[in-house]
């Protein structure tokens, strides 16, 4: 029957698509997260650089990295959103890039701690040290953040075989289920529906 197939190929894909619907929003959250954090990094070190081109100055190395790290983070949040960005290679897979922004956030962190941490002055260079302090501990948030996700996604490719297979007997769980209601249903449905006809035909006839 037309009808029961369709309630069932429904049923069941409405019922295991919720696992891997959450997991997509969760990804989504994450990422959101990374771009704000990544654009506020943007905005905090990017007057700096934006005031030594304006004045004609040498750009400073550790201002310029900064904003390229972020730049990378921006770019990477928005391809990871797309869905499928890369056909079937699934984004969790290309999880040693996450690793490496981890790594470059740190060196970020690093370089700005040491300037700024202990530094007591109202400014340094043009720029207000208590804004930079700031900056610093969202430079640390942004590692922690690419180390969670790049953790998220070892894990999911390695054990994501795992994962899968426990996706499947619950799929399979509530394929059985979805048939056995089904057929109690739709069949009872098709014998009332054939009694209420019989009538008519015996008339027809």
């Amino acid at each position: 029957m037309p009808l029961k197939s369709l309630v069932k190929k429904f049923g069941k894909g409405a019922a295991t698509k919720q696992v891997y619907l959450y997991e997509t929003w969760l990804r989504w959250i994450a990422r959101g997260i990374q771009l704000i954090l990544a654009l506020i990094v943007c905005g905090l070190y990017g007057s700096r650089v934006d005031r030594d081109r304006r004045d004609g100055n040498a750009q400073s190395a550790a201002w310029v990295y900064a904003l390229l790290v972020a730049g990378l983070s921006c770019v990477t949040c928005f391809i990871y959103g797309i869905p499928n960005p890369f056909a079937k290679l699934q984004p969790h897979r290309l999880f040693a890039w996450d690793l490496i922004l981890f790594i470059l956030w740190i060196a970020v962190f690093g370089t700005f701690a040491a300037i700024f941490l202990k530094r007591e002055d109202d400014e340094y260079e043009g720029v207000n040290v208590a804004l930079m302090k700031c900056a610093v501990w969202v430079d640390l948030v942004n590692a922690l953040f690419w180390m969670c996700t790049g953790a998220y996604g070892c894990f999911r490719t390695f054990v994501g075989k795992k994962v899968n297979g426990k996706v499947d007997q619950y799929s399979n769980k509530v394929e059985d289920t979805i048939n056995a209601k089904v057929d109690q249903y739709v069949g009872s449905a098709a014998n009332n529906f054939s009694m209420k006809l019989n009538p008519l035909r015996k008339e027809t006839v």
